[in-house]
């Protein structure tokens, strides 16, 4: 088995492997490589470097940093060996849609300023996402997970976050079965109804000195203001590397996806099936 190298690790878009699989990525990281089973053909299986030599970036994405900063406390120097760490913090609303996530916002905003404070703002992206809205089958009236938006936005500008990343949902056909087999039905939005959306969330972010970044929505970058998203961001990582990336699209994510190319190690099933359960994952293969 060939072993594949990668400047950028990303860790993970598919599981919340910094929340739940901690014990596994101290494992991986001390024997120097990974197998990674590819999603979509398991016959498929690569042999990843983590060999420091080999990686420059580790791009780490979750909404419960708690269990990695633990690890970090206890052996800092598993991380600082290699040079650059990125961290996608999704802080989304305290929802229904996030069953499994028992993490208070509190504890969260304690997490991502100790993230900042440790590794600088410039290496920490708040993300609120996927913006969902939805009908309850036994209730009148349109639900959204958007109840803690001000909140939120008020309590990362304090710790110095100057940016947002978000995203509507996107409605996979097991997104749209799992939220009913949930009594839930998930609404599609036109570009036109997500602009309304975000009429006022664009006056909270304002208010607050924060600047909306839309992931994968061309639609809508331009729009008052919103910018286009990086969540894997290239030229952040050229900066900090001073030039030892190779600048390069991520093609194997969806075409509208501006993210700087990668390497995902983490999976979908097994150890990997997440247990934040929220009825809108498009990563998750449960339907129930």
């Amino acid at each position: 088995m060939d072993l594949v190298k990668s400047d950028v690790i990303s860790c993970s878009r598919r599981t919340d492997i910094p929340a739940f699989l901690m014990n596994w990525i101290q494992e991986q990281i001390n024997q120097r490589y990974v197998k990674v089973v590819n999603p979509f053909n398991r016959s498929i299986i690569s042999m990843v470097s983590l060999d420091p030599t080999d990686v420059i970036a580790w791009v780490w994405w979750s909404k419960n940093f708690g269990p990695w900063i633990e690890v970090f406390k206890e052996d800092p120097r598993l991380f600082t060996q290699y040079p650059i760490h990125i961290f996608n913090f999704t802080i989304n609303s305290v929802s229904e849609l996030e069953s499994g996530l028992k993490i208070p916002l509190k504890d969260r905003f304690d997490q991502l300023n100790w993230l900042v404070s440790t590794f600088g703002r410039h290496n920490v992206q708040v993300r609120f996402d996927p913006i969902v809205l939805y009908e309850k089958y036994e209730k009148n009236g349109i639900y959204s997970n958007l109840t803690d938006f001000e909140q939120i936005i008020s309590s990362v500008s304090k710790i110095g976050i100057r940016e947002i990343i978000f995203s509507f949902v996107q409605v996979y056909s097991k997104v749209k079965k799992r939220m009913h087999r949930r009594g839930k039905k998930i609404l599609e939005l036109s570009t036109e109804q997500k602009k309304e959306e975000l009429g006022s969330l664009l006056e909270i972010c304002n208010k607050y000195g924060i600047v909306m970044k839309a992931c994968c929505h061309p639609d809508l970058v331009g729009y008052k203001g919103i910018r286009q998203a990086h969540c894997i961001n290239g030229d952040l990582i050229y900066e900090l590397s001073k030039g030892k990336i190779q600048l390069q699209k991520d093609k194997g994510q969806r075409k509208s996806c501006e993210c700087q190319k990668s390497r995902d190690i983490g999976g979908y099933t097994g150890i990997f099936t997440c247990k934040h359960n929220c009825d809108y994952c498009y990563a998750n293969p449960s339907w129930k």
